[in-house]
């Protein structure tokens, strides 16, 4: 045996992968750059909505109102839908088994405020105001128009991120409030016959298990799902590349970042309300 075959055999040290190249192999560098971008125009955003002067206030009703005229008819249909099938024939079949149906109506607007309001609301303004903004904005910039207004001195995000943030937080609410006032329109319409009590008895049922707090909650909730959509679909408009391509691949990822964001918020904010508010736990009053 020669000395060479006796030599033992170094096996070479495992090259080591660094931080820089798990963000770099995972993407994590853009995704941090995103989040980085959306917290920087939100912020903002609403700096330069705060400082006069306050040119975007016209502006950001004209966009309310065609987000208000896009957004209407799909969500009372939608609330309509899942009022009748989940409001109406789910908890108020549970409330008939469990004998309190003269409890339905507070067992319904209490569903109705903390989630099924709330989620359906944030659902259709992400999917039709959020998309119609990352379209427009994508749109612009494959044109050149973005770069037009910043050659010209313009500024971008007062000009155009601004009044249609605005917009958003103005409209989120009034629709919340709207899909809140159709769903209870169809309870009220539906449960006295099915369940056979007097209109009276489930109005004193809805207004005495709804509480000061449940409605300052959905409002809040109403107002930073606004704020997220609007940031989230600006950001994604104004940084779309690749043409006509780029803009469809815009809307798409807005669609899913709204929806995500819309699911996550209202998670985390029930946790949190319902463990600095322990008052607010759910009590169906009769």
């Amino acid at each position: 045996m020669s000395i060479a075959e006796e030599r033992p055999r170094v096996e070479a040290p495992a090259k080591k992968i660094t931080a820089e190249e798990i963000l770099a192999m995972t993407g994590g560098y853009s995704r941090l750059e995103n989040a980085a971008g959306m917290g920087s125009l939100c912020v903002t955003a609403l700096w330069l909505a705060a400082r006069p002067p306050f040119s975007w206030f016209k502006d950001s009703l004209i966009e309310g109102s065609q987000m208000l005229r896009r957004c209407v008819l799909p969500l009372a249909v939608s609330i309509s839908v899942f009022m009748i099938g989940f409001g109406f024939f789910v908890l108020g079949g549970i409330t008939e088994v469990l004998g309190a149906s003269d409890r339905e109506g507070g067992a319904v607007i209490i569903g109705i405020l903390r989630e099924l309001a709330i989620w359906t609301t944030g659902m259709i303004f992400a999917g039709v105001a959020g998309s119609a903004i990352a379209a427009d904005l994508g749109a612009r910039k494959v044109r050149d128009e973005l770069d037009a207004l910043s050659v010209l001195g313009v500024d971008q995000v007062r000009t155009l991120v601004v009044p249609k943030v605005m917009a958003c937080l103005l409209i989120c609410p009034i629709l919340g409030i709207f899909a809140t006032f159709v769903s209870q329109v169809i309870n009220f319409g539906l449960a006295p016959a099915e369940f056979g009590f007097s209109v009276g008895v489930l109005f004193a049922s809805s207004t005495g298990s709804l509480t000061a707090l449940d409605i300052y909650g959905a409002l809040i909730r109403y107002v930073l799902i606004g704020l997220m959509v609007g940031v989230v679909s600006c950001y994604k408009g104004l940084t779309c590349k690749g043409g006509t391509e780029g803009v469809g691949r815009a809307v798409n990822e807005t669609v899913v970042l709204t929806f995500f964001g819309v699911w996550m918020l209202d998670a985390f904010f029930n946790l949190a309300y319902l463990s600095l508010f322990p008052e607010a736990q759910v009590s169906f009053k009769g």
